[in-house]
This record gives structure tokens, C-alpha cells and sequence, in this order.
């Protein structure tokens, strides 16, 4: 999706972008080993990569539902945002034979699936609207303009999806502010949520913004209103809910800010004293690795005390990164904030990853997995370190115009991935990737390091083809396995 790599945590305020959240897998057992790099067979139709939860043993027997958290009251795990390979167009009935370098270019227009799922979306909007108090009328009309302008073919399908998502996921609060068991405290709160983040999401879509950082804001926006799941299930302890809210306001307010510098109704920061202000890829990079955590916290997999420590930890760091993003914020608070930043956001990698490690769920093949893995990776990636890291692999023709949009990978076999892309002209196209050759060179650009804080939860399904890869043949997928990197 996203262009410059970014920041360690400690190197200044950022650190990598991140993933999406991803549906518990129906117990898949692995398939017969293959040989690393044979002429892989034609393939059946393409299946949707479901990303596993923990990188245990290959041979290892799915395990049971998690367990009920005595302190939690969550409700039965489901998954709290959609698996991002269900989205684009199936390609089984284009699909060349994998091996043949072939690729299938096909239109300009969105991609049915999209197209599908802004009409119902807008729908299902208009429906809401028109039970919502007078006080929402008109941002839900708003919500629903925004929505309608992602239809345009230029638009990348990861920023269609992430404008949609949002707006899907912002339907939890309406409805919960339309039920009248919701107590009334919480409907001011998400009254205030579905304001704020059609006015980011205004902002982000019009303002004059690098197309990547674009790309990864409207990430941020999608994962953070993924949590509403959870903050409006009535089960979820309020200490956590509250926290989760206050990290959502954070969020939103920082990726309105982003963009120029300032928010639509805040000064213009670019007269401000060198020194005051963030550099804007540090603070894109920082709210992404708020948002892996945004990501963890709302899948109902993550264990209810793994959830609430995340949600502290991380609160901490979205109160600094929105102070240090508030233009009257002096220049010596901006360095004090900025120190204690690093710090808090060491901490909160650290959690990141023991939280997501704590679920439990289903193995799955490698196909699969690497299929997740890889979807993951260019939704929270910029796309110019994608164009760089895959440079040796992208068929001639995606070179010759060149790549707009590594959009999603899907699982042709264990062998082969059928990836989708945009191309500059805006066509949309795909072709089939070796899982070896795309999987060593993705853990070259986002290493163990960032894995967490890149892709939140679905950093496991990474470890897990990395599991896949070296017990069965040998290989070593980066660093991905070593803890270092």
C-alpha cells in the first residue's frame, strides 16, 4: 500500500507501519510436503488466505476456542474486521497457469467486490440515517458523499477499502447509538467518534498528501474504527472501553492533523519556529504502530487481560504523539515528548507482541498463511519500498507501466500466490508469485523487528509460513524467526 521506510521506535518517533484483523480459520491440516521450488501444477480456483493465530508446529492439532477471560465477559470471538483477501475480485477464472509468467490484465473499473460494497454500504448508511438523532443527519450524509467518491477507477483499491471499512465499521456506533439499552454516556462518546472521524476522513481524502501517507491514514482510520466491536459490546470491562475510546479520539485527531501540517479548522503549522513541528512521515509511522495495537485490541481471539495492558500502554503513547502533534505544544515540550515517546513505544511493541502471541486458534496450510502474510504486508507498507523489495520478481509488463497498488495475494496452492495489483494506467491485473521467492524477499523489507508493530495481529501468520518454510525445507525467511533483526 504505502513509500520511504520508516523509523525505528528507537530511532526517533516513529517506528513501521502496520495489518488487519483477520477471521478465525476453520481447522485446516497441512498439506504433504512439497519440494521447495518444483514446476508448481496448475492450479484450482484461487482461495481466500484465513490467517493463522499462533505459529506453532505444522503438525500441531487445531486447538480449542480461547478460553473466557474470568475478568473479561467478551463475547464469543469473532472477527472484528474483514479478512482482507475476501475484497477483491475472485481471479480463478483468469488465473493463468502458475509458472508461465503470464499475467491478466483486466479493467480500469473498480473491482466488482468493491463496487458491491460501497452500494451496500451507502445503503445500509442511509437506513441508519434515518434513525439517528437530527444531530447526526448531517455527518451521516457526509459519511455517505465520502464514501460515494472512492467509486472513481484512479482510486487504489487498498484506499477504496480503507474509506468503505471505515464507514461500515462507523454503522456499530450508529446503531448502538440508536438502541436504547446503550447507556447514555457511551452515545455521547460515539456521537462524538462518528463525528470525528467523517471530518479525518474528509481531510484525509482531500488534503494535499503524499499518496502514501494517504494510503496508510486511511489504515489508521480503518483499524481504529474496527475496535467499535468491541468498545460497544456491553460485556467489554469499562476500564478497557474507556481506554480503547480515549486511544480512538487520539488516533483520529492525529491522522486529521497529518496531512498539511494542521487540521481543516486548526492553524496553519507552517509558519511555526523550525523545531516545532513533527516531521510527518515520524508521525504517520508512530500512529500506525498505535494503530497494530488498535488492531490486536479489537479481535475478539486477544485474551481480555492481554487486551486491557495493551490498551494501557498504548493510551500512553497516543497521549504523547497527540500532544506532540497539537500545534501549541512548545518546542521544549515537543523534546520532552518526544523522549518519553521513544520509551513508551518500546514498551508498547513489547506488548504488542505478547498480547497477538496470546490467542489461540486453528493451523492452516501454507498457502494460507503466506497468503495472509503477504496481504498483510502491502496493506502497511509504502508502495515504493514494495516496488524496490520486489523489483526482481514484478513480471515485465507490471514493470514497463509500473505498479500503482500492491493490492492482495491469494492462495492458488502451497507453492504459489496469485497477486493482485493496480497499475499506474489504473488497470487492474494479477499474476502468480512463488511462495519462496515473494515471502524471503517481503521479510527483507519489514524485518522481526517491526514485524508486530507493522502488521499487529497478522505478524503471526508470518511467523508461521517462516515455521513452514525452515521445518520443511530449509529455508530462512529473514530474521523472522531469530527475535533480532
Amino acid at each position: 500500500m504505502a513509500a520511504a521506510q520508516p523509523q525505528s521506535a528507537n530511532g526517533s518517533l516513529a517506528g513501521l507501519p502496520a495489518q488487519t484483523t483477520e477471521p478465525p480459520s476453520s481447522p485446516v491440516a497441512p498439506p504433504p510436503s512439497p519440494p521447495p521450488s518444483p514446476p508448481p501444477s496448475p492450479p484450482g480456483d484461487p482461495t481466500e488466505p484465513t490467517e493463522p493465530t499462533e505459529p506453532t508446529e505444522p503438525t500441531t492439532a487445531p486447538t480449542s476456542p480461547p478460553d473466557s477471560e474470568p475478568t473479561s465477559g467478551t463475547a464469543e470471538p469473532t472477527p472484528s474486521t474483514t479478512d482482507p483477501s475476501t475484497t477483491p475480485s475472485d481471479p480463478s477464472d483468469t488465473s493463468p497457469p502458475p509458472g508461465t509468467g503470464d499475467t491478466d490484465a483486466e479493467t480500469s473499473e473498480p473491482p466488482p467486490e468493491q463496487t458491491a460494497k460501497i452500494e451496500e454500504t451507502v445503503a445500509t448508511l442511509s437506513e441508519e440515517k434515518e434513525r439517528v438523532p437530527e444531530t447526526l443527519t448531517a455527518t451521516v450524509d457526509k459519511l455517505i458523499d465520502i464514501v460515494d467518491t472512492v467509486e472513481d477507477p484512479a482510486e487504489m483499491p487498498q484506499d477504496r477499502e480503507g474509506v468503505t471499512e471505515s464507514a461500515e465499521n462507523l454503522t456499530t456506533a450508529l446503531a448502538a447509538i440508536n438502541d436504547p439499552e446503550t447507556p447514555p454516556q457511551l452515545q455521547k462518546e460515539l456521537t462524538t467518534i462518528v463525528k470525528q472521524v467523517t471530518t479525518t476522513l474528509e481531510v484525509v481524502n482531500v488534503a494535499e498528501v503524499p499518496p502514501e501517507d494517504r494510503s496508510l491514514l486511511l489504515l489508521v482510520v480503518k483499524r481504529t474504527t474496527a475496535t467499535l466491536d468491541v468498545i460497544c459490546d456491553p460485556k467489554t470491562p469499562p476500564e478497557t472501553r474507556d481506554r480503547m475510546i480515549a486511544i480512538m479520539k487520539d488516533s483520529v485527531y492525529v491522522a486529521k492533523m497529518t496531512p498539511n501540517g494542521a487540521g481543516a479548522d486548526s492553524p496553519d503549522r507552517s509558519q511555526s519556529p523550525p523545531g516545532t513541528r513533527i516531521p510527518r512521515e515520524s508521525t504517520v509511522n508512530t500512529l500506525l504502530l498505535v494503530s497494530s495495537s488498535e488492531d490486536i485490541m479489537g479481535d475478539r481471539r486477544t485474551p481480555a487481560r492481554e487486551r486491557d495492558r495493551l490498551a494501557d500502554i498504548t493510551h500512553q503513547v497516543s497521549a504523547l504523539l497527540r500532544k506532540a502533534s497539537d500545534p501549541g505544544t512548545s518546542q521544549k515540550e515537543r523534546s520532552e515528548v518526544a523522549e518519553e515517546l521513544e520509551k513508551k513505544t518500546a514498551r508498547m511493541k513489547d506488548q504488542q507482541e505478547q498480547s497477538a502471541s496470546a490467542r489461540k486458534g486453528a493451523e492452516v496450510s501454507l498457502g494460507k498463511a503466506a497468503a495472509f502474510c503477504t496481504s498483510a504486508i502491502f496493506e502497511s507498507t509504502r508502495e515504493s519500498a514494495l516496488v524496490q523489495g520486489l523489483r526482481k520478481l514484478i513480471p515485465p509488463k507490471w514493470e514497463a507501466e509500473g505498479v500503482k497498488d500492491f493490492w492482495k495475494a491469494k492462495e492458488m496452492n502451497d507453492e504459489t500466490l496469485d497477486v493482485l495489483a493496480q497499475l499506474r494506467n489504473n488497470e487492474h491485473t494479477h499474476g502468480p508469485f512463488e511462495v519462496v521467492e515473494i515471502v524471503t524477499e517481503l521479510a527483507e523489507i519489514v524485518p522481526y523487528d517491526r514485524l508486530f508493530g507493522s502488521l499487529g495481529g497478522s505478524a503471526l501468520s508470518c511467523k508461521q509460513t517462516a515455521s513452514y518454510l525452515d521445518e520443511r525445507f530449509g529455508i530462512t525467511v529473514g530474521t523472522w524467526l531469530t527475535r533480532s533483526g
